[in-house]
């Protein structure tokens, strides 16, 4: 698959008025570490030249996921105290491999690999 076709495939899994590429969103609810850890993944996500999406909505299900690197298909899921039993529930549902990242270390570009 081409990766064109891999971007294309991914947007079309995510609500319509969700699909801003390469655009950080975050919520009020969130920490400064949850979004400066969001920031961080994109960042290293547009210098790898990759596509992503934020705070983008999954259809049908409604799941909202902190990043989608298009170009993998990749969910990142930045948890702060979120317990165990959540982020088990988020891995299962998700319709993507899901990687969680702690909003609590410094960030490493290894976290992505």
């Amino acid at each position: 698959m081409s990766k064109q076709e891999q971007r294309n495939k991914i947007s079309r899994m995510l609500r319509t008025s969700n699909r801003n590429r390469n655009v950080l969103r975050w919520g009020s609810g969130e920490t400064d570490a949850h979004i400066t850890m969001k920031f961080n993944i994109c960042k290293q996500l547009k210098e790898w030249g990759h596509e992503f999406y934020t705070e983008a909505i999954f259809e049908p299900s409604g799941l909202r996921a902190d990043v989608i690197d298009a170009d993998t298909g990749v969910v990142y899921e930045v948890h702060n105290t979120e317990p165990n039993d959540s982020l088990v529930r988020k891995a299962q549902n998700y319709p993507l491999e899901v990687r969680f990242v702690d909003a609590n270390v410094d960030f490493e570009e290894k976290m992505l690999l």
